[in-house]
């Protein structure tokens, strides 16, 4: 008897606990601002809400108090992508900017530094590669770019896959998808990078909510190869992705099955292929971005019925054991040191400097070199500049025997490194 009761017990408590996972509200001092086709990335200790229809300011929720405040607003209109963090900087790129239907993909990426609370238009990219309504993922450093559409919402998917080393400014070309969409976001789990949900905006003509992609592809860094695996139980476009225990889980969307959002949270498992659901939203959303942090997802703005609104401002918190953790590592900035504070070009027309990143763990964007005009950089470095923690690079200065400067700047800083040239020479 004793035994039938002990395992009763344990089913009785087992279903109490699936049953009692849901999602909570996001306990904050404060509000955002209500938008949607926006961004929603973490960095360091902070939850960072960037773009949307219309240009807003950034709202930053900090995790250690739960409070919102108000940061930059972006140079430029962006909404439309998927942002990402890196070393403490976060990146915008395969993004849209303009009104419906036809915006226009922004032509560079965007960086914004957390810390100084600026923007900084980063390199351009690729003329040929340039979409919005992409996916966006970070992989050993490097960023990829995922599918998309270059013609707003009237036409022109794709199924490009590329890479972009941030710290090398290189672009590179890898093999297209399987499946062309757009209107998704993508995750990386492990060597997996993982794509499901979107649609083909405009490919059924009058239903801009239609065309939406079933297929479910992954791409394999090791093999280097996609396949497509399965297909997602309830296809829609406007989707945002988060994982728990390393499984992609698809969250929301829009489609022209109903008028309202969708509030699906749906999950894949690799061991067996299959999908499977998780409690619901408890307010259905697109067109928004969702963090992952310490088995967590967190998701939160987006419209609350297909097409632009009503725009949100709620924010909701999914965890298996239904605790809050946002502890993580604080963003912490660096110095730019040089080798030599005084180069002396008295016996040699060439001298070579090296420029190091000290200390902190966030990447510093250089945004100018200045050289006095008796003297020349041989190899110039091509601006802004991403330099990473605890990295250095070299500068070859050509010069005679008369004194100069040399000037480092970053972001958001009147002047951060001086380096004097001949100037025991001075006259």
């Amino acid at each position: 008897m004793m035994k039938k009761y002990l395992l009763l017990s344990i089913l009785c408590f087992s279903v109490i606990s699936l049953n009692s996972q849901s999602w909570k509200t996001l306990p904050a001092n404060g509000e955002a601002q209500e938008r949607h086709e926006n961004a929603f990335v973490q960095a360091g200790k902070r939850f960072i809400l960037i773009g949307g229809r219309g240009n807003k300011p950034i709202d930053i929720y900090e995790t250690e108090n739960q409070k919102w405040k108000k940061g930059a607003q972006p140079p430029l209109e962006i909404h439309h992508t998927q942002a990402v963090s890196l070393d403490g900087l976060v990146y915008i790129l395969g993004a849209f900017t303009g009104g419906w239907p036809d915006e226009d993909p922004i032509p560079n990426i965007y960086i914004y530094d957390p810390l100084e609370n600026l923007w900084v238009k980063g390199p351009e990219i690729p003329e040929d590669r340039r979409r919005g309504a992409a996916g966006v993922a970070i992989k050993d450093k490097k960023i990829y770019l995922i599918n998309g559409i270059t013609n707003g919402h009237t036409s022109g998917w794709v199924n490009w896959f590329d890479e972009y080393d941030v710290y090398k400014n290189k672009w590179k070309i890898l093999p297209n998808s399987p499946n062309e969409r757009d209107h998704f976001q993508a995750v990386i789990t492990g060597d997996i990078l993982f794509v499901a949900g979107g649609r083909k905006s405009g490919s059924v003509e009058g239903n801009g909510f239609a065309g939406t992609v079933k297929a479910t592809d992954i791409y394999d860094f090791n093999a280097g190869k996609w396949k497509t695996i399965s297909e997602i139980p309830t296809p829609r476009g406007g989707t945002a992705v988060g994982l728990l225990d390393n499984k992609p889980v698809i969250l929301g969307g829009e489609s022209d099955a109903q008028e309202k959002a969708h509030n699906e949270a749906e999950i894949f498992n690799f061991a067996d292929g299959k999908w499977d659901s998780l409690p619901p939203l408890k307010q259905g959303r697109h067109g928004t971005q969702a963090i992952t942090i310490n088995k967590q997802i967190i998701i939160g703005a987006g419209s609350g019925n297909r097409g632009g609104g009503p725009e949100l401002n709620s924010f909701e918190v999914f965890a298996k054991d239904n605790s809050l953790n946002f502890s993580t590592d604080a963003i912490l900035a660096g110095e730019l040191k040089a080798s030599q504070d005084n180069l002396d070009f008295s016996k040699q027309e060439i001298k070579s400097l090296r420029i190091s990143h000290k200390g902190g763990n966030q990447a510093i964007i250089i945004t100018e070199i200045n050289i006095s005009d008796n003297f020349s950089i041989v190899n110039n470095k091509s601006l802004p500049f991403i330099l990473a923690p605890r990295s250095e690079f070299e500068l070859k200065i050509k010069g005679n025997q008369n004194p100069g400067e040399l000037f480092i700047k970053r972001a958001g800083k009147k002047e951060d490194l001086k380096v004097s040239l001949n100037k025991n020479n001075e006259k």
